[in-house]
């Protein structure tokens, strides 16, 4: 689901819940396609309108403006509501780890970002869900937890392994088998560490801590909606 940079810079305070319902869509809902068009010919004598079309969820179709090349919309998401709330709840769990460590941190983060990356093949993903599931069920509580870092670290080594195994399929279908196993469901960071600074006796950095505060409000709002979904 392609979303251009604009539709970050210009989106309101209000309007920002759209911006989970692009990218935790459920099948029910109806999105704007805002994929900028290709540079019209020449010879095109009428001018492109590009002017954008609201977000809705449900079963209403957005009206696209006559002749806009926003007509197309997204339908049929292949994630189940089910399925994404546990997503979701990845999400908010590991936005909570990350927003304890800053807290310990006097340093200061201008213009850091946090990236989010979930699996989107159904198949993939629901395996994915339940293999890290049942690993941390199983988890030596007296252990401290696994860090993500580490299935990377795996993931880089069975792609070493695979260089020199001479057995695998010339399309690399047994290696990309393996990494399907040991790839996370979920993976947030933070990122986007150019102008980060060390600011001792200065306190916590409040600003990243109110707007990582707001998107964790925005992930729960979206697991909300979905749970309420779900039990309609």
């Amino acid at each position: 689901m392609l979303t251009p940079k604009s539709f970050g810079k210009g989106i309101k305070v209000d309007e920002m819940p759209s911006g989970m319902i692009r990218f935790f869509p459920s099948p029910t809902d109806t999105i704007a396609s805002l994929v900028l068009p290709p540079t019209p010919p020449a010879s095109a004598s009428a001018p492109i309108d590009q002017t954008p079309i609201p977000i809705v969820q449900g079963d209403i179709t957005p009206t696209a403006p006559s002749g806009s090349f926003l007509e197309g919309t997204y339908r049929d998401h292949a994630i189940p509501p089910k399925t994404m709330l546990r997503v979701l709840a990845l999400v908010d769990k590991q936005l909570s780890d990350l927003e304890a460590v800053l807290k310990s941190l006097e340093m200061r983060f201008v213009g850091s970002s946090v990236l989010i990356v979930y699996e989107g093949d159904l198949t993939r993903l629901e395996d994915a869900l339940e293999q890290w599931e049942s690993r941390i069920h199983e988890e030596d509580p007296l252990k401290p937890e696994r860090d993500l870092e580490d299935d990377e670290d795996d993931m880089i080594e069975s792609e070493s392994e695979s260089e020199s195994d001479e057995s695998d399929d010339l399309d690399g279908t047994k290696e990309d088998e393996k990494m399907a196993k040991k790839c996370p469901p979920v993976v947030v960071k933070m990122i986007d560490f150019a102008h980060t600074w060390i600011a001792e006796g200065q306190g916590v950095d409040e600003g990243v801590l109110k707007g990582l505060g707001t998107l964790k409000g925005l992930i729960q709002g979206r697991k909300a909606e979905l749970e309420a979904f779900v039990q309609m």
